[in-house]
């Protein structure tokens, strides 16, 4: 029986093997920053390709609060943006096939 000398399943080029951020879109801006006289956290999000998914500033007593906020509705606002694209699919194919 032979040994493989050569090792399956790594990457020697990538640079971060880290998770991707929940805030890491070009199309979504988040801004987490505390506010003066440590009254709390300040969360803003703002959506480039759809505005009326933005999200005014909130105020939260603290950091993890204003992360698990942002990080929730950045979510909610990928999904309706996924599913505005997949329904508006949907209904052109369904128009051009009819």
């Amino acid at each position: 029986m032979r040994k493989i000398k050569e090792e399956i399943g790594r990457n020697y080029q990538t640079l971060d093997n880290g998770p991707i951020s929940f805030d890491y879109d070009g199309n979504i801006d988040v801004e987490t920053h505390p506010l003066i006289a440590g009254e709390g956290w300040e969360v803003v999000i703002t959506c480039l390709s759809h505005p009326e998914y933005s999200v005014p500033a909130h105020v939260f007593p603290d950091e993890t609060q204003a992360t698990h906020y942002a990080r929730s509705a950045v979510d909610a606002i990928k999904s309706k943006i996924m599913n505005e694209t997949i329904l508006r699919r949907y209904i052109r194919n369904l128009i051009l096939n009819s």
